[in-house]
């Protein structure tokens, strides 16, 4: 079964005071790449998570973001909190200028409040028991992430199978022609030789050795044979639960290399269309198997 490298994954769930959000987006890439996006508190998160994706997904550019919020509507990745020993450091050094220099006045709250680090703001501190429930929204979010890459897989499936049958039905017409091709030679052959002979009759078997020169030389069959063989290769892998990007992807190559010497052995014009159609499909196909994993 062929699997997108394209999809998009979602989970959220709720614990106390707290609720979590994951996001998943893939975009293909030739290997596999991961980037995380995670709360300060889940930082050490990156890792277990990288694995997890690497366990579900062998190729594609892969995003995750993770966020908290809590019951408030705050974001819940911050707290902020009162840095009392600086604060009392604050206010003794304040008294002992008032002691020393015989200042009259009170310090109140908001002569403190303004002054440097008085207030922290840190990351909240979450209990690590809670990064099993992280894992479990991630692999949810993963989970729907796949189904969109196998439902995504589907449809190219069935458009690659028909790029595959238009070759196949393209091979086939080349394969008919050739015979033709050699019989309108070897007419055309006759004809000019007895034109330029006055009418002559021409010696019937040097003609026939010049037709099997050439018959010989465009013949095809080879390249027709290992055509049908790459085709089906390329079918019995949509088969296999294993990813197949890159193999049809070489196939691919196999295919058009088969075909460029098709095209090289033949003068004719209905079998050079008949080559660049399927040339026209095979990129049409490179550009499909971008998208597998």
């Amino acid at each position: 079964m062929l699997i997108s490298m394209t999809g998009f994954g979602r989970a959220e769930c709720q614990d106390g005071d707290y609720s979590y959000k994951a996001e998943i987006r893939s975009v293909n890439n030739r290997f596999i790449e991961i980037n995380t996006r995670l709360p300060k508190a889940f930082l050490d998160m990156e890792l277990p998570l990288k694995k997890l994706i690497k366990s579900h997904c062998a190729r594609g550019s892969i995003n995750i973001t993770i966020s908290l919020s809590n019951s408030n509507g705050n974001s819940g990745e911050w707290e902020i909190k009162p840095n009392l020993p600086l604060a009392s450091q604050y206010v003794e050094a304040v008294k002992e200028i008032q002691t020393s220099l015989g200042l009259e006045g009170k310090l109140n709250i908001d002569s403190v409040i303004g002054l440097r680090d008085i207030l922290k703001v840190e990351p909240v501190a979450i209990d690590p028991a809670k990064e099993g429930l992280l894992l479990n929204m991630a692999e949810s979010a993963l989970a729907s992430l796949q189904k969109m890459r196998e439902e995504e897989g589907q449809h190219l499936q069935k458009d690659l199978s028909e790029r595959l049958d238009n070759i196949e039905k393209h091979a086939e017409q080349i394969k008919n022609r050739q015979p033709e091709v050699i019989r309108e030679y070897k007419a055309r052959l006759k004809e000019k030789i007895k034109l330029l002979n006055d009418g002559i009759e021409i010696d019937e078997s040097r003609l026939a050795q010049e037709t099997a020169i050439l018959a010989d030389r465009c013949d095809i069959t080879e390249e027709i044979t290992r055509l049908g063989s790459h085709l089906n290769q390329f079918r019995k892998l949509f088969d296999s639960s294993e990813p197949i990007g890159r193999k049809l992807e070489f196939i691919t190559q196999e295919i058009n290399r088969e075909v460029n010497t098709m095209g090289s052995k033949s003068s004719d014009t209905q079998l050079a269309n008949l080559v660049i159609e399927i040339k026209s499909t095979l990129e049409k196909i490179r550009e499909q198997l971008q998208n597998i994993e």
